[in-house]
């Protein structure tokens, strides 16, 4: 069985998570001292940190639900929209944290927006099974 749209989607969400990851890092090397795992994280690394810590939490869910409504055989086409819709909602969100979380209103509507999208697919495949 060959999942191609899951390892489009997948792919590019986990490169997301890494780069976002190693900004991070990237960020805590300049920082010299101040930016040492250990130590209270410095308010500058704030930001940042959640926009990984927000991707980390929801893109192994995104993953494993576009996975699911793959196999259970999705057409391909809604199968793009979810993954596509996903992967858009995260840029999205990494962008809207990396700038300080201006402006909040943009937070609210991409949180509706993603757990829509996920809690739909999520229902799509329950429904699925019953079909």
């Amino acid at each position: 069985m060959t999942i191609p749209v899951t390892l489009l989607y997948g792919g590019l969400l986990v490169v997301l998570v890494v780069l976002l990851g190693s900004w991070i890092s990237i960020q805590r090397l300049f920082m010299g001292p101040k930016g040492r795992i250990g130590a209270p994280p410095p308010p500058e690394l704030h930001f940042a940190m959640r926009a990984h810590g927000n991707a980390a939490e929801w893109v192994p869910l995104g993953i494993l639900a576009l996975l699911l409504l793959e196999v259970a055989r999705v057409p391909p086409l809604w199968l793009h929209v979810c993954g596509g819709g996903l992967l858009a909602l995260r840029l999205l969100h990494a962008f809207y944290a990396l700038n300080k979380g201006r402006p909040f209103s943009l937070a609210v509507v991409l949180a509706v927006v993603h757990y829509s999208l996920l809690g739909g697919m999520g229902l799509w495949a329950v429904y699925l099974h019953f079909a």
